[in-house]
This record gives C-alpha cells, sequence and structure tokens, in this order.
C-alpha cells in the first residue's frame, strides 16, 4: 500500500494518469494548468450547461443518468466526466467507497426509489426530505467521480425535487450548513441534518397538467 487511503501501486498510477505531472491539477481540455484559473473557468462553463438544460438521458430515478448528469455538466472540460474514479480518494482520515464497490453502492442508492416510495415522497414534504437526505448523504460516501461530487449530487437534487412536485432553493449562504450536513451524514450516518436543510429549502409546486421535468 502506498499511502493513507490505502491505494495501491494500481490505483497511484491511475491517479498520476489523470493530473498534470508534478502537480495536483487535473489534466482538462482547457490545456489549463493553473488551479486558479481553472475553477474559474469550470464555474463559468458549468453555469453555462446547466442554464442550457439536461438531455432526456439524465433521469434522477438511476445510476446511469445520474452519471448522465456529470457527464453533461463536465464534458467540456476532462475527458473522465462521468466515469467512475479508479482510485481511492477520501475527506479527511475517512476514505470513500473504494474504486470495485463504487457501482453496487451506488446501484443499492437508487433501487430504494421504488414506486411505494416515490408516492410517499411526492405527497409528504418532509417524507421526501427524509428519504431524499439518507440518498444524497449514502451518494457522497460513495463519491463515485474524481471530481464534481458536490455539484452532480445538488443537481440530482433539484431534479429529482421538481420530479416530485417541489422546488428546492439551496442557497450560497448555506454552504458551511451543507458541508456540515454531508460530513455528520458520512462520518457518522446521521442524515437529520441534511434533512432539517432540504426540509427548510422546499416549497411545493404548483399542481399543473404538464407532468414533464
Amino acid at each position: 500500500m502506498s499511502d493513507g487511503f490505502g491505494r495501491s501501486a494500481r490505483e497511484e498510477a491511475e491517479y498520476h494518469k489523470i493530473v498534470w505531472p508534478g502537480t495536483e491539477i487535473y489534466q482538462n481540455k482547457l490545456g489549463i494548468r493553473d488551479a486558479a484559473e481553472l475553477e474559474r473557468a469550470e464555474r463559468m462553463i458549468l453555469s453555462q450547461r446547466v442554464e442550457s438544460g439536461f438531455p432526456e438521458d439524465c433521469t434522477p430515478y438511476s445510476y446511469v443518468g445520474f452519471r448522465a448528469m456529470h457527464r453533461h455538466m463536465f464534458q467540456d472540460i476532462y475527458e473522465w466526466a462521468g466515469e467512475e474514479r479508479k482510485y481511492t480518494t477520501a475527506r479527511g482520515p475517512a476514505p470513500f467507497a473504494r474504486p470495485e464497490r463504487i457501482n453496487d453502492w451506488m446501484q443499492k442508492q437508487f433501487s430504494t426509489l421504488t414506486p411505494r416510495e416515490m408516492f410517499q415522497m411526492r405527497r409528504d414534504r418532509f417524507g421526501f426530505s427524509k428519504t431524499a437526505a439518507a440518498l444524497v448523504n449514502e451518494i457522497n460516501a460513495a463519491h463515485p467521480f474524481i471530481d464534481g461530487n458536490g455539484r452532480a449530487r445538488r443537481q440530482w437534487l433539484r431534479a429529482l425535487s421538481k420530479d416530485m412536485g417541489y422546488s428546492l432553493d439551496i442557497r450560497s449562504e448555506d454552504r458551511k450548513r451543507w458541508n456540515d450536513a454531508s460530513r455528520i451524514g458520512f462520518v457518522d450516518s446521521n442524515h437529520d441534518p441534511m434533512r432539517d436543510i432540504l426540509s427548510d429549502r422546499l416549497t411545493t409546486r404548483p399542481r399543473t397538467h404538464d407532468h414533464q421535468r
């Protein structure tokens, strides 16, 4: 093993394939090698991608759809957009799901979106918040992508909320609260803080005869 995350030599090799040599900056289609410049470019391009709308394959009800969302958002920047990471990563001392476990972990989360569960989520805002909080925290624990996991989760959550008849308004001032809730959900398996954020920021959308997202 090569480091504190328990990466194998193979995983280390996979990591070094996606960063510019001698740096921790991701290789990108823009050829940018400065971290601050890459961050600015990401913000601009992602904003344009989100505002343009998501294709039909970006369904919030499957892992395939979730990956399609990430691909749509990051395809102009990274070759690996929408692809699972191939090396172990972590937040602090606790590693996220190992690469070989990601697919099964994510499939398990989306399998909970049964017709019965979705019926309950549509009829009860608090019930939606409780179920969605557990899902969003478990998806965080999987952390399937090299980067952009949090941004993909929030777009997925907005799409799921909309389909369930709600509007979700996560604000810039919620950033610390969101990050704390994600950490508590990951470290302590306590989804209540995330549930409370969602409950506070959800409103019921007016019912119409248009059932399209």
